[in-house]
């Protein structure tokens, strides 16, 4: 991994646990009602807290750590050693300047369950289908010739865990603490 591909998955933190939830929080700061006046943020809704991201929390660097070594994996970059150092990690990161929030004015957020779940009445498999095909198709015309993704292999045998395993246990693992 090189710096480029730290900085941006320290990009990806900051979008997925920080800027989306400011965002939410700017378009529905925490005084917000409803349109019959309720408050916006009741049970089982609770006003988010964006993280700040922390070299010295080993939650956020293991973020870093294992989606980083799963993408190089999978797109067969070369991993250097300081990736899977914690302190070397951290003082890579701590080097990196990381743009300040600046908030949508216009952004539509969803707020009704409904809008955003498709009755199986609605869906016709097959259309949802040949749609996905004809986009990846269009994206795999803007990849280099020859290219290929490595798929990560899940062992079969219960006493040998692959490098790759221990990474998205990792991954899971630490995002189900962010």
């Amino acid at each position: 991994m090189s710096y480029t591909q730290a900085w941006f998955f320290i990009h990806r933190f900051e979008d997925y646990f920080a800027n989306r939830v400011k965002q939410l929080a700017y378009t529905f700061p925490e005084d917000a009602a409803t349109s019959t006046g309720a408050p916006f943020w009741s049970a089982p809704k609770r006003f988010p807290r964006p993280l700040q991201f922390s070299s010295s929390d080993p939650s956020h660097l293991q973020f870093l750590m294992a989606a980083s070594i799963l993408r190089a994996e999978t797109f067969g970059i070369p991993t250097p050693d300081w990736v899977k150092n914690p302190t070397k990690l951290a003082e890579v990161v701590d080097r990196m300047i990381v743009p300040d929030f600046q908030p949508k004015k216009d952004a539509k957020i969803v707020t009704d369950e409904k809008a955003t779940s498709l009755s199986t009445a609605s869906v016709d498999d097959a259309v949802v289908i040949d749609d996905l095909i004809v986009k990846l198709e269009r994206l795999r015309s803007n990849l280099q010739p020859g290219f290929r993704m490595k798929p990560i292999q899940f062992e079969k045998v219960y006493f040998y865990i692959s490098s790759d395993t221990i990474f998205i246990m990792l991954l899971g693992e630490v995002l189900s603490f962010l």
